[in-house]
């Protein structure tokens, strides 16, 4: 026999269910018959739940960065950058009438103007703009400083023969000085080397355009 924690009757435990838990068959009725009349929950209209309101976020230069950590993917999109932009520098330019460049400032597509634009000029001017970028910050200039001091320096070096053409290149060189800055928390070296790839894959176009104009006066009638 076992005692009702309810009512305190003595019952016979065979007669009640298992999960009765201590209760009499008829105080465990009791409780069940309590839980039926509960209502259920009636379902929420979605039009009823209040709508968080948006934040406003603000875009911020990081957001431009590849989320990849890989080198060879930011090289290839800070390289776009740099094209996209000089690109509508130049419209900009001609929109405004600035005479054309001479013809000394064009290649002439020979294999030497081809391994300049692809290696010598990334190699050189990366180091040119990474020394102006050292000797910067040994003065604690501050971030913004290092990089557009960097850039200048190096595009100031292109107005010859044609000034525009400094201003031309010279967000270019910003995103490579601030690719050096955003990499050098790595290393020096690797911070070198991802510059001169996006230098590299800037000049590609030029140098694609120079072997091309190069063929059409070697065959004029292709």
């Amino acid at each position: 026999m076992s005692i009702c924690k309810t009512c305190g009757t003595k019952y016979s435990k065979w007669t009640a269910p298992v999960s009765a838990g201590g209760l009499c068959p008829q105080c465990f009725e009791s409780v069940l018959s309590e839980e039926r009349e509960v209502k259920p929950e009636e379902p929420v209209a979605l039009s009823a739940i209040p709508r968080t309101e948006k934040r406003n976020i603000r875009i911020r230069l990081t957001s431009f960065i590849p989320r990849s950590r890989s080198k060879a993917v930011f090289a290839l999109a800070m390289s776009c950058y740099c094209v996209t932009l000089a690109y509508f520098i130049a419209a900009w330019a001609r929109a405004l009438h600035i005479p054309p460049p001479p013809r000394s400032f064009y290649l002439s597509g020979g294999i030497g103007d081809v391994v300049a634009l692809l290696a010598l000029a990334p190699i050189i001017e990366s180091l040119i703009l990474v020394a102006v970028f050292e000797l910067v910050r040994r003065a604690h200039a501050p971030d913004a400083v290092q990089v557009i001091t960097a850039a200048l320096f190096v595009s100031v070096a292109h107005a010859s023969p044609w000034w525009p053409h400094a201003m031309i290149v010279l967000p270019g060189f910003c995103i490579q000085s601030a690719s050096y800055l955003y990499w050098r928390r790595t290393s020096w070296k690797t911070a070198f080397w991802v510059v001169a790839s996006i230098h590299a894959l800037s000049n590609s176009i030029p140098a694609a355009s120079a072997i091309g104009r190069a063929i059409h006066y070697v065959h004029p009638h292709m």
